[in-house]
């Protein structure tokens, strides 16, 4: 007997709004439990980056760039960037935002967002019922 499709994992999206700090670093993000596969990940800033000199954003847990750094310098608001480079976080892990900035753009907020898959539960077959057997 197939898997009923409402007991298999689906794809979701999670997203955390986070403030951006003005000068370069780590800025925590979405909280992903062991055996997720996270499929993309991306930022969305939701207020204006000025024209500095640098102000990259990349994504990622640590061990994976999902992301990579992806140039934010004079952006308009609202604006949706990502990458989809796979990755598997065998433990629980966060996904983050690394910002490298030479400049003084200040405090920049918005969404840090992942398409996840938790594969972390086995699926789980439809149970038969009598009406499944045959007569």
């Amino acid at each position: 007997m197939s898997i009923v499709q409402s007991v298999r994992p689906a794809p979701v999206l999670l997203e955390k709004v986070v403030a951006l700090p003005a000068t370069s670093g780590t800025t925590v993000g979405i909280s992903v439990p062991a055996g997720t596969v996270v499929l993309a990940a991306g930022f969305q800033n939701y207020t204006t980056v000025p024209d500095v000199t640098t102000y990259t954003v990349a994504v990622t847990d640590g061990t994976t760039t999902f992301m990579a750094a992806t140039s934010f310098d004079n952006t308009a608001a609202n604006t949706n960037k990502g990458g989809v480079t796979p990755g598997f976080a065998s433990a629980a892990e966060t996904i983050d935002v690394l910002t490298s900035i030479t400049g003084s753009p200040g405090i920049i907020t918005g969404r840090v967002w992942a398409v996840v898959v938790d594969c972390s539960k086995n699926a789980e077959a439809a149970d038969e019922v009598d009406r499944d057997q045959l007569a």
